[in-house]
């Protein structure tokens, strides 16, 4: 992707948050994400706390270079009070990061379900 629009809207879409969802958790007005993602800010000074809610390489966010993922190696041990992740769990994460917003809910609808059923 060749420009931080591209790259927040993307990222965004990945975690499956609204623009007004991601202003609200790095603290800013819905307009900044929008400006951003329509390519009207190219340099935000926010950009370090963006690449940490949407949980993607701040470098790859803002230029285009390095790993996308590199924070979900980061956060591993912080899931469910310091409970190391499976590479098996994280590898899921990541496939179902990469399906649209709907299929996400929909996984996690028939998760919530075979839960219950299990129950």
């Amino acid at each position: 992707m060749e420009t931080l629009a591209k790259r927040l809207r993307y990222a965004r879409e990945r975690m499956g948050l609204t623009q007004s969802e991601l202003a609200r958790r790095v603290k800013l007005r819905p307009q900044a994400i929008q400006f951003i993602e329509s390519g009207h800010v190219r340099r935000p000074r926010s950009i370090v706390e963006i690449a940490r809610v949407l949980g993607v390489n701040a470098e790859w966010l803002l230029l285009g270079e390095g790993a996308v993922d590199i924070a979900i190696r980061e956060t591993r041990a912080r899931y469910e009070g310091d409970v190391a992740l499976s590479d098996e769990a994280v590898a899921v994460a990541r496939l179902w990061m990469e399906l649209p917003v709907a299929q996400q809910i929909a996984v996690k609808e028939t998760l919530v379900a075979l839960l219950k059923a299990r129950s």
